[in-house]
């Protein structure tokens, strides 16, 4: 007896990220990720029950995924200039996926933000000195970072800027100076 062959949620979600870096989040659609690995959209809907939770799927295992190599990362004494120094890296190491995720549009942007901001928080829940902080204060402080750093990355990915790391820290560091914590 022949044994057929079982797609799981893993390999689906493998071909689909696949699809996301090369062609973006409008890629992502059953057809496409059936055709990329060669099967009918059946195992799919099987293992989602839409496309809609794939792609959420797909944007959280993706986010865990950056957030463990790229994103928790330590550089520095400073948090928040890890956090900038971290998010550009990832945009120059995997320029892609951060096109995908950060530049091209897409309505994933507020899940985005959210994933994005809770790495933020835990990252700095080492930090003494946002101890007190609110969540609204935190969230500004990580949307006014974050807006300087995917300027800079975007920038910097099509050689318009080029900035030295000790460069960025001081640029981060004057955000971080600016906050209202």
């Amino acid at each position: 007896m022949v044994r057929k062959k079982v797609y799981k949620k893993q390999h689906i979600l493998a071909a689909a990220q696949e699809l996301l870096i090369e062609h973006g989040f409008s890629a992502i659609t059953a057809r496409n990720v059936a055709e990329y690995m060669g099967i009918s959209t059946q195992p799919i809907y099987l293992e989602f029950k839409s496309m809609e939770e794939l792609k959420l799927t797909l944007l959280k295992t993706t986010h865990k995924h950056l957030e463990a190599k790229f994103l928790s990362k330590t550089q520095t004494a400073n948090q928040i200039v890890d956090f900038g120094l971290n998010y550009i890296d990832l945009a120059t190491s995997n320029s892609k996926l951060y096109i995908s995720l950060y530049i091209d549009q897409h309505s994933y942007g507020q899940e985005l933000r959210e994933l994005s901001f809770l790495a933020f928080q835990k990252t700095l829940q080492k930090e003494e000195r946002y101890a007190t902080a609110t969540k609204e204060q935190l969230e500004q402080l990580h949307l006014d970072l974050w807006i300087v750093v995917t300027g800079i990355a975007s920038l910097s990915l099509s050689g318009i800027v080029d900035r030295t790391p000790e460069q960025l820290k001081v640029i981060f560091e004057t955000i971080e100076q600016n906050c209202t914590i």
